[in-house]
């Protein structure tokens, strides 16, 4: 018997799983005691949507006779077109006034280009110092002058590989 407990005190790993073994067993007999005959089973809601659907139709049919249904196919078509010539005509409105905005929105974006333009040319001052453009260059002339540099230069065999420290 000393070994058994030696045994079981030397190895904490079983001790663990034979608690959880006991743990489950004791929790099952739980839940069977929760689950009375008396109560009535849990159903899925998916379930339960079917059941009151089919028992809103079978209400909805004993309630209300057979109806002509040429009529109402006809009444529902002119209430469809109805319903169509309301919402192009909405969206059409809708149509036009986004753009009327457009415009609006275009119009005043030419006036502040305009504006800025007149600003700028009151601004450039050819003997201001301030306002005077630096030399502009295209990449022909940089790559001429980065040709020119090498031919100019001394050659390159001539330079050191290795950059001086400073």
């Amino acid at each position: 018997m000393g070994d058994f407990i030696d045994f079981f005190l030397k190895n904490p790993f079983l001790i663990i799983v034979l608690i959880g073994i006991l743990t489950s067993m004791l929790g099952k007999k739980k839940q069977q005691q929760q689950n009375d005959p008396n109560t009535p089973p849990k159903k899925k809601w998916q379930e339960v949507m079917r059941e009151l659907q089919g028992e809103m139709q079978q209400g909805n049919q004993q309630q209300r006779p057979a109806p002509a249904p040429v009529r109402k196919v006809e009444q529902q078509a002119a209430q469809a077109v109805e319903v169509i010539d309301e919402t192009t005509n909405d969206a059409n409105k809708r149509i036009a006034e986004l753009r009327r905005i457009q415009q609006k929105y275009d119009q005043e974006r030419l006036y502040q280009k305009a504006k800025a333009d007149k600003i700028t040319s009151a601004i450039s001052d050819n003997s201001s110092p301030v306002y005077r453009k630096g030399p502009s260059f295209g990449k022909k002339q940089l790559i001429d002058g980065i040709i020119m540099s090498e031919v100019l230069g001394p050659p390159r065999a001539k330079r050191s590989l290795q950059r001086s420290r400073r």
